[in-house]
């Protein structure tokens, strides 16, 4: 008696059944061997950055930007301060002419009245002249010291205004400045022509972006581009490309792993 043959379907899943091991097998290795990729790549990130000091982070200024608006309102009140001082001069340098022409008034009158009177009424109105022109010249030295004293602020609020208005943080209402962080660890690897480079793949496929054509006075704070804790530094201006102005972080002095 003849055995009954195999259902069709039993020879499907016989002939199917290695091909789905074998891909159950190529998804496990792929998966680990993703894990595996990104396990390195995080762990190599992370000590690239515990060593790491040529870092920096691009901001561009624009019209609106915080420190661009601070810095306008800045320079606005240093030109108040010195038109008020402009004033203040020109009261003082008013006030000296008037006790010149009180003085040579005086003298003249003075000069003009006969030596010996005995009119009781003429020499009480000398009296009085000489009096004012000594009132006159007592006013005359404190003026002239705080004319002194105004000069010297002047010379200050003009050195002021002058250097707010060449600070890239104001030339960004008219123009596109790009500045970049860069922290006071990382700050002996940037200098004057420090030359730029940008990442395209996290720490490789980089190239020179451009340079640093600035170094700014005083201190500011921002987010590590890695971990986000927060660093003090200072500013950079850079001269660099648009796409690499809207980078998340640069590198100073050379690629970040040398040959990639």
């Amino acid at each position: 008696m003849e055995a009954p043959a195999s259902p069709p379907k039993n020879k499907f899943w016989g002939a199917v059944q290695p091909q789905i091991v074998k891909i159950y097998k190529v998804a496990g290795l792929v998966a680990l061997t993703a894990i595996l990729i990104g396990l390195i790549g995080f762990l190599v990130v992370n000590v690239f950055y515990f060593f790491d000091h040529t870092w920096v982070r691009p901001e561009v200024l624009s019209p609106t930007h915080q420190k661009v608006v601070e810095s306008s309102t800045q320079l606005a009140d240093a030109k108040l301060r010195n038109s008020q001082l402009d004033t203040e001069k020109i009261e003082i340098d008013a006030k000296l002419a008037e006790i010149e022409r009180t003085v040579a008034s005086t003298d003249k009158l003075l000069t003009e009245a006969p030596a010996t009177t005995t009119n009781w009424e003429m020499q009480v109105d000398l009296e009085e002249l000489r009096l004012k022109r000594e009132n006159a010249l007592g006013q005359k030295a404190p003026l002239a010291q705080r004319l002194e004293s105004l000069k010297l602020r002047k010379t200050d609020q003009d050195a002021v205004v002058k250097r707010l208005e060449a600070a890239p943080y104001l030339r960004a209402v008219n123009n596109k400045v790009v500045l970049a962080f860069v922290p006071y660890q990382n700050l002996r690897n940037v200098k004057l022509g420090t030359k730029l480079y940008a990442c395209s793949w996290g720490l490789v496929a980089c190239s020179n972006v451009g340079k640093v054509t600035a170094v700014l006075d005083g201190e500011v704070t921002e987010q590590h581009p890695h971990d986000e804790s927060i660093q003090r530094g200072v500013m950079v201006e850079i001269d660099v490309s648009s796409a690499a102005a809207g980078e998340t972080v640069l590198f100073a002095g050379s690629k970040p792993l040398w040959l990639f």
